[in-house]
């Protein structure tokens, strides 16, 4: 069995594991370009919330918020779990849950 090489993120509920393509910048790019769908209104600006994860695995490795999602967390009440896809790079290994859509 061959062993694989690159950088992966786990997302859950089932999507499952994605590779990291040299073209992604963040959580969002990889999830968009692997068919994951979410949310974005925005358009991966940082503006509005609609494209917050959990970090299940892997949240001691990535860098602090940027700015703009600092911002929008204090404002907003985020969980130091909880991150925006648009503005979170990508680290090997994390595991997102995506969260539910509330109807």
């Amino acid at each position: 069995m061959k062993a694989k090489s690159g950088i992966y993120i786990n997302f859950l509920p089932a999507p499952g594991e994605a590779m990291v393509s040299h073209k992604d910048h963040c959580i969002l790019d990889v999830a968009l370009r692997s068919g994951i769908p979410i949310d974005h209104t925005c358009g991966g600006n940082g503006t509005c919330g609609t494209c917050l994860v959990e970090i299940v695995q892997g949240l001691e490795n990535l860098g602090p918020r940027n700015e703009v999602e600092a911002e929008m967390a204090e404002d907003r009440g985020f969980e130091s779990h909880e991150r925006l896809a648009c503005q979170s790079a990508i680290v090997d290994g994390l595991t997102i849950q995506l969260k539910q859509k509330k109807t």
